[in-house]
């Protein structure tokens, strides 16, 4: 079933149970994301958006941080565009411009998140999103 809720997640991947975070709580731009153990810090807090464009795909979703100091959560455009590949159990692969493109960490010896060629056994390659809250609207 296709990913279909606008909201703030976690993002959990399933072959390390390590969560998606953004390494040392930094939005600075370029700093790297990793796998690390669930602490509930905003730093662990992904926004998800549905997008219509560019790619007007039913799975084509942007993805943020939530990390906006003492800020309200609000969903702005500077975003990693991704596609949400649906599997079992919701249960999803992140597509980034190619099917065979996906996120995942690539080994139990190293927690830095990365892209990688499609592999469908790969459970580091699979990600689990849990809600832990909505979007506000701008101005709000």
């Amino acid at each position: 079933m296709p990913f279909s809720t606008d909201g703030v997640y976690t993002i959990r991947n399933v072959g390390r149970a390590l969560m998606l975070d953004l390494t040392d709580d930094s939005t600075k731009e370029g700093n790297p994301i990793q796998g690390y153990a669930d602490n509930g810090t905003e730093a662990q807090k992904w926004v998800i958006k549905k997008q219509e464009e560019p790619r007007n795909s039913e799975n084509t979703f942007t993805v943020q941080t939530s990390n906006d100091a003492d800020e309200p959560v609000v969903y702005t455009r500077h975003a990693c565009l991704v596609d949400l590949v649906p599997g079992v159990n919701d249960i999803y692969r992140f597509t980034l411009g190619s099917k065979n493109l996906v996120l995942s960490i690539p080994s139990d010896e190293d927690s830095a998140v990365r892209l990688a060629n499609f592999n469908a056994a790969d459970a580091y390659q699979q990600w689990a999103l849990i809600r832990v809250g909505d979007l506000q609207s701008v101005g709000n």
